[in-house]
């Protein structure tokens, strides 16, 4: 089973500068497979908490929290708890 599922928000806009995702973190406990891509990143939290990781900081979001940071820096997501989560992603593209 995947760490989590993104859903895209812009498709098929062609030519975006921004690029939003609904995402659905599936793994409890187990992040994502550290990744990075120029730009920045916005992630907010709809339902949940997640638990991001980034240059090898944990950040704990809850429902309503956001972060934006510099998606250079290798960063992994995973859910914390048995709630489901939920979040927006933002990146540029």
């Amino acid at each position: 089973m995947p760490a989590y599922r993104f859903e895209s928000l812009d498709y098929p806009v062609s030519e975006r500068k921004l690029n939003g995702y609904y995402v659905d973190i599936e793994a409890q406990e187990t992040p994502s497979e550290p990744h990075e891509h120029p730009g920045a990143e916005i992630v907010y939290v709809l339902r949940g908490e997640l638990v991001i990781n980034i240059a090898g900081e944990d950040y704990a979001l809850h429902m309503g929290d956001s972060i934006y940071f510099d998606s250079a820096y290798s960063h992994t997501y995973r859910r914390r708890g048995q709630a489901h989560c939920s979040a927006v992603v933002v990146v540029t593209a």
